[in-house]
């Protein structure tokens, strides 16, 4: 006989919403103030957890290698992702420039009060990639195809998981206490197609210690997989034609251009995807899974910005003190900076 399935523990957001119905059942708050307290709590999660998993928590993988095991956690990260970042040629400790790359997309990408959040919904997934030959700094035909096999076995095995956990709770197996919300949210966390069809590639031998407020004009290269399926029309450049840098020569298929440009880039085909099928998984029926009967709408339309005219609450608290502080403490730690300055001396060196 099987196992029955542990009770699951309640995410931070549901022990929050009752905390805060508890005081709205009390007249401690009003319902706009009820719905404002819930949003901007959400909003504080979110970037607090997309920040551990991007930063803190960061994926890594070794080209020609077996990529690791993938546990619940890599599942939850790789889904409700547009479009995953490499960070190449990673110098011993590459944990700067993942945090201003992350400070600067997520200021870009976060529009308080309005941005779809449930369930980790984010722009892109970093993932650090190693074992390129020492002189391979640049981009090249192999680099590539290596980075695009890799992220072709990444979605293979992203699916691979979420079908051995389907069935495992099929069959009511026994499972730590927080696969239970895998079961219970499954269809809510979706590979999206975008992250199969392009890459984003950023060679840290680029980054020169620039701060989050400045990052935007760092090179990068956009690459298309080949792959198509899901999407509502092919993907091209002919957008951002006029920023691509010509005088770079590079494979069909890919494109050199700013942070900035493949930020705006992305953010134009999340809209584009978006206006073509609707959001994938659906942010109301999201919603719906906490059982909150009230308002069955997504956060995203919780605050009346008319009553609310100025973004406050935990996810205000958190961008402008927490993350601000993280960023300048990492420019004061040698660890941090001094692995950068020697690895460019060093990729100065070898294409000398």
């Amino acid at each position: 006989m099987a196992s029955p399935l542990p009770p699951r523990r309640k995410s931070s957001i549901e022990r929050l919403s009752a905390h805060v119905r508890r005081m709205r059942s009390t007249d401690q708050l009003t319902r706009e103030e009820f719905l404002w307290a819930l949003r901007t709590s959400a909003e504080g999660e979110h970037r607090i957890s997309i920040h551990r998993y991007a930063v803190v928590r960061g994926y890594k993988v070794e080209i020609g290698k077996p990529l690791r095991e993938m546990d619940l956690v890599d599942l939850y990260d790789r889904c409700n992702k547009s479009v995953p970042i490499y960070i190449l040629a990673a110098p011993k400790d590459q944990s700067l420039l993942n945090l201003v790359l992350h400070n600067y997309i997520y200021r870009r990408w976060f529009r308080p009060y309005r941005s779809e959040i449930e369930h980790g919904r984010f722009l892109y997934k970093s993932i650090v990639a190693f074992s390129f030959p020492e002189k391979e700094t640049w981009l090249s035909q192999s680099t590539t195809a290596a980075i695009v096999s890799v992220n072709k076995d990444i979605c293979a095995e992203t699916e691979k998981t979420r079908l051995k956990f389907q069935q495992m709770l099929d069959t009511g197996a026994s499972f730590p206490y927080y696969s239970r919300e895998a079961y219970e949210k499954n269809q809510f966390y979706i590979l999206q197609p975008l992250f199969r069809a392009m890459l984003i590639l950023v060679s840290s031998w680029d980054y020169k210690l620039e701060d989050s407020s400045t990052l935007g004009t760092l090179p990068v290269y956009l690459v298309l997989t080949g792959i198509t399926d899901g999407l509502s029309a092919p993907i091209t450049f002919e957008s951002i034609a006029g920023k691509i840098d010509t005088d770079i020569k590079t494979t069909p298929g890919t494109a050199k251009t700013t942070l900035e440009t493949a930020v705006n880039f992305v953010m134009g085909l999340e809209e584009r995807e978006a206006a073509a099928f609707g959001l994938r998984p659906d942010p109301v029926e999201s919603w719906k899974l906490l059982g909150y009967k009230e308002k069955e709408e997504p956060t995203s339309r919780f605050v009346d910005p008319e009553r609310y005219p100025h973004w406050g609450g935990l996810g205000h608290e958190c961008e402008s003190r927490l993350m601000v502080l993280h960023e300048e403490r990492a420019f004061r730690t040698p660890r941090y900076t001094d692995s950068y300055s020697s690895a460019q001396v060093q990729g100065q060196d070898n294409q000398e």
